[in-house]
């Protein structure tokens, strides 16, 4: 089967930096037809990557799409929007709160124009509340969703974007369920996204401690410490869930259960702490994890980074090295499941590119192109979905319309 599972979706694509590009980009793969909507000058991560020669990131972002010019602050560049809108299934933003909105072309202004659009929204805190007009970026999501904290980075910038991109990727999971919706009712609707929301939908040792307020403390000295710091404590890590130094690098080692603890007592050449009344069940490995960790630091120090996670399957003990975006680039499983692909840019040549991680069985996804160049497809677009003429189409471009 050649069709992916969103084959015959049509989905406007009007966002910039990363969340929602890497909303569309899923999408995309999985065989919609995206038209990435920029402005004459590009979007704003085109530009920022264009001054910097880092334009090859952009097909990270936004393969699989296809590339027409709008000028929004145009009239007839915002009625080609809405012509465009009463044909297609889905429209995506994530410009400053309100823009659209001012611009005559928001939800409440499309769903007239076609109500049985999926209109998706991703801000930094969402259509509601008291922060809902404020701008946002990753960093600030992630600050003022709990992340940063608690990965002890309140005084430094968050190593991954994850309040960018993994908002992209609930964003995918939002406009797939009003789709499923439509089937039903036959409406659209609005999803809308704080990435505040999501990432302290993320943050579960958050979610753990509000859960068990009423009975904090008792737990608390049940453990040792708060529930909140159990498996992320840097100064006391636990013994059973930590990544240990190697002498080549670092080792994750879990051994949550009590079959798994033995089993790693006897792979790192301590059968006689099997059974040890220090280990003996999981509350005791919490109150002696420091006695525990020393056991197997001096193990894992005298041994490669191989040679430990080869003991540690052998002793099915759950286990992985600790690998660097080098080593990430050359890994033989990541390299079996077609996470490292490439893709050839007419102008760039060959960009390297990571995979679709949704793997269906029946409609896999597929990386079909590169970032589209600005605007690239704009005349095709124009003719083959509006059935506007060359001659309509080199007049909207004399006009700034494209």
């Amino acid at each position: 089967m050649n069709e992916g599972a969103l084959t015959g979706i049509r989905i406007l694509d009007l966002t910039q930096f990363l969340s929602g590009p890497r909303c569309t980009q899923l999408m995309a793969e999985a065989g919609a037809e995206v038209i990435k909507i920029e402005p004459p000058d590009g979007e704003a991560m085109r530009k920022l990557t264009v001054l910097s020669g880092a334009e090859r990131i952009l097909s990270n972002l936004n393969r699989n799409k296809k590339g027409l010019v709008l000028n929004l602050q145009s009239e007839k560049g915002r009625e080609l929007l809405k012509e465009l809108v009463k044909v297609s299934d889905v429209l995506v933003e994530n410009f400053t709160p309100g823009l659209m909105d001012k611009m005559e072309i928001g939800y409440e202004t499309l769903r007239v124009v076609n109500p049985k659009l999926v209109y998706a929204v991703i801000s930094g805190f969402g259509r509601s509340g008291p922060l809902s007009e404020r701008t946002a970026f990753d960093i600030i999501s992630q600050a003022t969703g709990g992340i940063m904290n608690a990965q002890g980075m309140d005084d430094r910038p968050p190593a991954i974007f994850f309040g960018d991109l993994v908002s992209g990727a609930y964003c995918t999971i939002g406009i797939l369920e009003a789709i499923l919706c439509r089937e039903r009712t036959g409406r659209g609707q609005l999803v809308d996204i704080s990435m505040q929301d999501v990432m302290y939908y993320q943050h579960f040792s958050a979610h753990s401690r509000r859960a068990l307020a009423p009975v904090e403390e008792e737990v608390a000295g049940i453990l040792g410490k708060p529930i909140d710091r159990l498996m992320t404590d840097r100064d006391e890590p636990l013994c059973f869930w930590n990544a240990y130094h190697a002498r080549d690098g670092y080792v994750a080692i879990v051994a949550l259960s009590d079959s798994q603890w033995d089993r790693l007592m006897e792979a790192v050449g301590r059968p006689d702490l099997v059974g040890d009344e220090r280990f003996g069940n999981f509350v005791l490995r919490v109150h002696n994890s420091r006695d525990g960790v020393e056991v197997v630091d001096a193990w894992t120090r005298e041994h490669t980074v191989a040679e430990v996670v080869k003991a540690m399957e052998a002793a099915r003990v759950p286990c992985g090295a600790v690998l660097d975006a080098d080593a990430l680039g050359r890994d033989d499983q990541l390299d079996a499941r077609e996470m490292l692909c490439e893709v050839d840019h007419p102008r760039l040549g060959t960009i390297g590119v990571p995979g679709t991680p949704v793997k269906l069985s029946e409609t896999p996804g597929r990386i079909t192109s590169a970032c589209p160049e600005l605007g690239e497809h704009t005349d095709e677009i124009l003719q083959t979905i509006l059935d506007l003429s060359a001659d309509e189409i080199e007049a909207l471009r004399s006009e700034g319309a494209i």
